[in-house]
C-alpha cells in the first residue's frame, strides 16, 4: 500500500473546470471512497491518481514523493472501470485477481487477497 496526497489539483477540460483545487489525504493503509453526482469530478480524480491524464495544476504524491512525472505503467496505482469495461471473458474473481496477477504477486497471496476483497465488498458466491 502507499499513501497517495492530492495536493491544490485543478483539471479542466474545454475550458469546463472539473476539480478545482482539490486536497485529499490518503494515508498507508486507510479505506477511501468517493462519492457524489455524476459529472462532479470522481472518475477524472481516479484518472489523475493513476496517472491516465493530468492535472492542470498541483502535485499528485505517493508515499511522499511526486508522481506527476512518472508513467502510468510505473506508478502502482490500477483503476476499475464500470462494468462494461471488465474483463467479459473472465469471472469476477478472474478481474479482480488480474492486477495482482500482473505484477507476479505470488498465486497463494493473489488467493487470500481476492478472497478478503470479495468479502470485503460482499460479492461472496459471484466469484
Amino acid at each position: 500500500m502507499s499513501s497517495v496526497k492530492l495536493v491544490n489539483i485543478t483539471k479542466s477540460f474545454d475550458e469546463k473546470i472539473v476539480l478545482e483545487d482539490i486536497n485529499i489525504d490518503i494515508k498507508n493503509g486507510e479505506l477511501v471512497s468517493l462519492l457524489g453526482v455524476s459529472g462532479c469530478g470522481k472518475s477524472t480524480t481516479l484518472q489523475l491518481i493513476a496517472g491516465l491524464i493530468n492535472p492542470d495544476s498541483g502535485d499528485i504524491i505517493f508515499n511522499d514523493k511526486s508522481v506527476l512525472n512518472t508513467p502510468t505503467g510505473k506508478r502502482d496505482a490500477v483503476i476499475v472501470f464500470q462494468d462494461y469495461l471488465l474483463f467479459p471473458h473472465m469471472s469476477v474473481y478472474e478481474n479482480i485477481e488480474f492486477g495482482l496477477k500482473m505484477k507476479n504477486i505470488n498465486k497463494k497471496i493473489r488467493k487470500d487477497k481476492v478472497k478478503e476483497l470479495i468479502k470485503l465488498v460482499k460479492l461472496n458466491g459471484y466469484e
